[in-house]
């Protein structure tokens, strides 16, 4: 061969060595920026189920389905490319099931939750939400309030952010509680950041982020969610309550409300939404002491409740015969 040949030859093998090292170096920083960012889920041994023009995808704790605005992408428009990305995703959504009940020790009150996946959701790819459908089924002398079915709605932009899916999913979780709606995204939020392993979030000051309205009280206590034009405050003064009680009382404290709660279930048989009061209730059994003066600090307007104050409410809204 001659010199200028082998020359270019062995050149070009090297250039050939140096890309992929490079590639292997950039594959490596991505995996070690994910690692950082989010936990790692083990692989769940689950049963996947796929319909034969890949429509609709099955698990243990889920149905999954295309909406019909979403095939017109080129990457979905063929069955098998359906296949495979909805079995992907269930055998993740597996994993994150596995990790929330492990995380409070509940189940959600439906045997499966379905998940639909749009191109656009409401008229928007930026807005993910969970909808519960509730039941009232008499039991004894009472009517309990249950969850018939749980549907998580997912813009595709919204589906690939797996802190999304992990937010969606709490309140599939906590569907059945009829919480406080600052409790309620608290601890979305808060499993998202624990499932992102804190990423960018930060807790805020509880008192310099505080706002009130017009009586004083802190305004998180009446806060409506993503519909308000606070909302993004709300998420995190929300959260950062969920954070600062997990970190007085530890990693037993949220299964332990959620257990008392189960054990009596008056929450099935309030009249609406559960009162801040109420919640207080449990937390303060949880934490072996009472929070009232907790929550009192920051400016909420509650009172310290006794099961029979509970029994009360329940008796005055219970249906007549």
């Amino acid at each position: 061969m001659p010199v200028i040949a082998f020359l270019a030859v062995s050149l070009s093998m090297s250039s050939c060595a140096s890309l992929e090292k490079a590639r292997e170096r950039q594959q490596e920083k991505i995996r070690r920026q994910q690692s950082k960012r989010y936990l790692t889920l083990p692989r769940p041994d689950a049963q996947i189920s796929v319909s034969p023009d890949g429509l609709k995808i099955g698990s243990d704790h889920y149905t999954l389905t295309f909406h019909e605005d979403l095939l017109k992408r080129s990457s979905l428009d063929e069955s098998k490319e359906r296949q495979e990305i909805g079995h992907g995703a269930l055998l993740y959504m597996e994993s994150l099931y596995k990790y929330i009940h492990e995380l409070f020790r509940i189940e959600p009150p439906t045997r499966r939750i379905g998940i639909v996946l749009y191109e656009t959701f409401q008229g928007t790819t930026m807005r993910a939400i969970t909808e519960s459908r509730h039941q009232t089924v008499r039991q004894g002398n009472g009517v309990l309030k249950t969850v018939g079915t749980i549907v998580m709605h997912f813009p595709m932009a919204m589906f690939d952010q797996r802190e999304v899916r992990a937010h969606e999913l709490t309140h599939a979780f906590t569907a059945n509680y009829h919480l406080p709606t600052w409790f309620t995204e608290g601890i979305a939020v808060f499993v998202q950041i624990q499932y992102a392993k804190g990423g960018d979030f930060r807790a805020f000051d509880l008192h310099e982020n505080m706002k009130v309205d017009l009586d004083d009280v802190n305004a998180i206590q009446t806060w409506k969610g993503h519909a308000s034009v606070d909302a993004q405050w709300g998420y995190g003064y929300s959260f950062s309550i969920v954070k600062k009680l997990y970190d007085l009382y530890g990693e037993e404290f949220y299964p332990e409300v959620f257990r008392l709660m189960e054990a009596d279930k008056y929450h099935q048989q309030l009249p609406g939404e559960m009162k801040t009061s109420m919640l207080v209730y449990y937390m303060s059994q949880a934490a072996g002491e009472d929070l009232v003066p907790f929550f009192e600090n920051l400016k909420f307007n509650v009172r310290q409740l006794t099961i029979a104050d509970i029994e009360s409410v329940i008796r005055k809204a219970a249906p007549s015969r």
